[in-house]
């Protein structure tokens, strides 16, 4: 995992937002391949979305329970870590990314907003799960 830079939560706001595009992009471009031949093979369309959305929620949760990032955070030189500065753990990656639907709601404008109150920017995932991003060395 990169050595995170800690204090510096404050200047990866709009880093964590380009890396989200980048990110759902990915995943989105994944889990449609994916889940289109499998769903196809298996002529079952709900089985197609099921698998689709656990490659979306994946993706975010094994990268980061890994790895502290994503590919789009890693383009962007920012990695999630604890408030200690600890790798961010697969279950603290588990809760952070369960919350990202709330964070979502009204295009993540929910989460920005809790990111611009919070001192440490974290959005609802990041409190609940008790981790912050920050940039990397």
């Amino acid at each position: 995992m990169p050595e995170p830079v800690m204090g510096t939560e404050e200047d990866v706001i709009l880093n964590r937002v380009v890396a989200l595009i980048l990110d759902e992009i990915i995943a989105v471009v994944c889990a449609l391949v994916v889940g289109g031949v499998i769903g196809g093979l298996l002529g079952s369309s709900g089985l197609a979305i099921l698998l689709a959305l656990a490659i979306i929620f994946g993706y975010h949760v094994v990268l980061e329970g890994l790895y502290g990032q994503t590919v789009g955070k890693r383009l962007l030189g920012i990695v999630v870590v604890t408030q200690h500065g600890d790798p961010c753990s697969m279950g603290a990656s588990v809760v952070r990314n369960a919350l990202r639907i709330i964070d979502a709601f009204f295009h993540y404008a929910v989460g920005l907003v809790v990111m611009l109150i919070n001192d440490d920017r974290q959005r609802i995932g990041d409190i609940a799960a008790n981790t912050v991003v920050v940039r990397a060395k």
